[in-house]
């Protein structure tokens, strides 16, 4: 494109230039096309480069009208206020599941979530794992059946302020282009500007380290997106997640798969932490790493959107079914794995 533009400014100024010595055009004439052609090259250059940008632009513009333009597909007429503290028990009673158009992905599910009690669900991909955290953090309403919370239907309580009582980690959780500590702030506003508490939360989650080696720590800009910023590995970008959510400081805690890109000793570190940070909670675990799932009190395992299985560890190894069979394979798996030779000092 910039060649053209030199192969064609040529050719004009040469033409021009032929004209000028015929005597057609002055030389008064010649300086002013010179000007003339100068100013218009630059301007088309100029058009050139910020039709560029502005398309960039347009994309962010369009993804920002559809955020706009989305209406939530629950309806939000509950206005029962949450309780402080623990809600209660949480039961899921006979929940079915569709999304709209789709075919049923959940069936005639049943089980229930105490305070102080850490509860794992586990299952093949495509299970419904995922599918139960968002009927829990309601972003829909089950197609049959009903989610109690301390008795009550959850579709009676504000849904605001139900959401608050929540501190979920998606598997695809958000990755903000924002500083560091605005990355983790965003899990709970009112502290985002609360440094000492993000630090804690940062720590708690695994981020301290990350954040430590950062040009500017927690000023730090994350992502590419913007000038000066920099970007992440997917397990350091994780611990962000995790870090966010260790920052609300929630009654009921859900993480799906909330190590799935950390290296073991990572993921080992964040468990250890993770069994006193959640004490006196409820907490809802999913993992495919079934060693990860060891230390929940109770173990729910998920069958074509059926819970097919429920209880400890060692319960569900001892009833040799589909659990022990999974765990069975993971551990396999991992002992025919080759362990590299220590180097020599």
């Amino acid at each position: 494109m910039a060649a053209l533009g030199v192969v064609g400014t040529a050719v004009a100024f040469g033409w021009v230039l032929l004209r000028t010595v015929a005597g057609q055009v002055t030389a008064g004439g010649l300086m002013l096309f010179i000007q003339a052609l100068l100013l218009t090259q630059q301007n088309v250059g100029e058009i050139v480069e910020n039709s560029a940008m502005l398309y960039g632009t347009l994309l962010y513009m369009e993804k920002l009208m559809d955020f706009l333009d989305a209406r939530p597909l629950i309806a939000d007429t509950g206005r029962l206020p949450v309780p402080a503290g623990s809600p209660g028990e949480i039961q899921f009673k006979g929940v079915s599941f569709a999304y709209p158009g789709g075919r049923e992905i959940l069936h005639d599910v049943t089980f229930a979530l105490r305070p102080g009690e850490v509860v794992a669900l586990v299952g093949e991909n495509g299970a419904g794992k995922t599918t139960i955290v968002k009927l829990l953090a309601r972003f829909y309403d089950p197609t049959a059946g009903a989610i109690l919370v301390g008795g009550r239907d959850l579709r009676e309580y504000d849904l605001a302020a139900w959401r608050r009582s929540l501190a979920v980690v998606f598997q695809d959780f958000a990755r903000f282009q924002l500083s560091a500590r605005l990355n983790i702030g965003v899990g709970a506003l009112e502290h985002a500007d609360d440094l000492d508490r993000i630090r804690r939360a940062a720590e708690q989650g695994g981020a301290d380290e990350v954040i430590a080696r950062l040009p500017q720590q927690y000023e730090t800009l994350l992502g590419k997106h913007f000038e000066g910023g920099v970007d992440l590995s997917g397990g350091e970008w994780q611990k962000i997640a995790l870090s966010r959510a260790f920052l609300k400081d929630a009654a009921i805690v859900v993480l799906d798969e909330p190590t799935a890109a950390l290296d073991p000793r990572s993921e080992y570190e964040i468990y250890q932490r993770f069994a006193e940070l959640v004490k006196g909670k409820t907490v809802l675990l999913i993992s495919h790493r079934l060693s990860a799932v060891r230390m929940a009190d109770r173990i729910l395992v998920l069958d074509r959107g059926r819970i097919v299985e429920e209880g400890s560890h060692e319960e569900l190894m001892r009833a040799g079914g589909l659990y022990a069979q999974m765990y069975r394979m993971q551990a396999e798996r991992y002992a025919d794995q080759p362990v590299p030779a220590e180097r020599a000092p």
